[in-house]
């Protein structure tokens, strides 16, 4: 029977660019070459029985000149292919056994699963790059995006996912699945209600067009629209910390530096709107909003900051039939929070889901020669200088030698 080779593994290149550094290997080279010198030859007494063993002499140290620079060659490559990442492929196979879990799943509510399905036995964490749950808990990410980038591969193509029984909004049109997924879900009980409107509220008296704003759009939103005046701003930002907020959107129309209350209030999730006349010395990075009326808007902790450029007290700022449906189109899409329940919504018993084919499968995992390398490197340089410091030692013998003899 014939033998049949198997083929090289792939190879592949994190940061190929450093490939370039092989061109270094000229410098040892061109140093071994600017170094080498013709012996001296010193004639004395009995020179003719001092030549044999002088030659052999020499010729070892040319050998051992060529093995530093074969050392010192090998280095060089490997500090290049060091830096490249290489990483090895190898052959996967989709493992059953294997389960997903959803970060935000509790650990007790996880260990109770697992002993229902003892046949589970390699458990990780529902990420991009998904690690075992052994490893600290990661943050939640979007569960959609990483189900689809998970869907092409091999290893997880017919593992079990564990999700909360919650929406999970995403940008996706559909969810790139394996049709081999076996789907599981626990029931979430201490999800918050999330209210339908933000609930608006203004520091001070703010600009003169506010209240028939508000009115125009309590009538157009209906009876779920809130919108309050405050007297203690402080009591705002303490409701805040408390994550128990009595408004999601704050209007604030006092010139000057923005009271520590406020700024509390947006880093721990609200949307301040104000006018051209407030400063925050912290949040200097704006963007602009391409609309009309003209603003700019930042992001700050897990809120952000909207603020109009032009003078919002002015006839041309508010002396608009369109005003109430523009403002509230630019205060909606700053607010990160009202936008997240926003979103289109998926739950696991209607999922719009797009199968991937066996042909967009990558059956391949990649292997990273980091620490090969790293381990490599260090003995090669090891072996080079005991090398080298050996030779100087047997030259500085030589060189006495030489001198006692004249």
């Amino acid at each position: 029977m014939p033998l049949s080779i198997p083929p090289l593994l792939p190879l592949q290149w994190l940061q190929p660019t450093w490939l370039w550094l092989l061109f270094a290997l000229a410098i040892p080279l061109l140093i071994h070459l600017i170094r080498r010198s013709r012996p001296r030859e010193i004639t004395f007494a009995a020179a003719q029985w001092l030549l044999p063993r002088q030659q052999r002499h020499w010729n070892r140290f040319v050998l051992r000149d060529r093995l530093l620079l074969l050392l010192r060659l090998l280095l060089v490559t490997l500090l290049a292919l060091l830096l490249a990442q290489p990483l090895l492929k190898s052959d996967t196979e989709a493992q059953e056994n294997v389960l997903l879990v959803d970060p935000r799943i509790q650990a007790a509510e996880l260990d109770d699963f697992l002993q229902r399905h003892p046949e589970l036995q390699q458990v990780f964490w529902l990420q991009s790059a998904p690690r075992e749950v052994s490893a600290p808990r990661p943050e939640p990410q979007d569960n959609w995006r990483v189900l689809s980038r998970l869907s092409t591969n091999g290893t997880f193509r017919r593992a079990h996912i564990l999700l909360l029984d919650t929406e999970n909004p995403s940008g996706h049109q559909s969810l790139r699945v394996s049709p081999d997924w076996q789907w599981h879900r626990i029931e979430d009980t201490a999800a918050p209600a999330v209210p339908d409107l933000p609930r608006i509220a203004v520091a001070g008296d703010g600009p003169a067009w506010l209240q028939p704003v508000m009115e125009q759009l309590r009538e157009q939103l209906g009876t779920g629209f809130s919108f309050t005046p405050l007297t203690d701003i402080n009591e705002l930002a303490a409701h805040s910390t408390a994550n128990t907020a009595q408004a999601d959107w704050l209007i604030y129309d006092t010139a000057g530096p923005l009271p520590a209350a406020l700024q509390t209030f947006v880093q721990q999730g609200g949307l301040l709107i104000t006018g051209q006349g407030v400063q925050w010395d912290e949040v200097n990075k704006f963007t602009a909003l391409d609309s009309q009326p003209a603003a700019e808007a930042a992001s700050v902790g897990r809120g952000s900051w909207l603020r109009y450029t032009q003078d919002w007290h002015s006839a041309p700022f508010y002396q608009r039939a369109a005003l109430p449906e523009l403002l509230w189109q630019q205060w909606s899409l700053q607010d990160w929070h009202f936008q997240f329940h926003s979103r289109s919504h998926w739950s696991i018993d209607s999922r719009p889901e797009t199968p991937v084919p066996d042909s967009q499968v990558v059956r391949l995992r990649k292997i990273p020669l980091d620490r090969w390398l790293m381990l490599l490197i260090a003995l090669l340089l090891l072996v080079e200088r005991s090398i080298a410091l050996s030779r100087r030692e047997a030259g500085m013998v030589h060189t006495a030698g030489e001198k006692r003899h004249a």
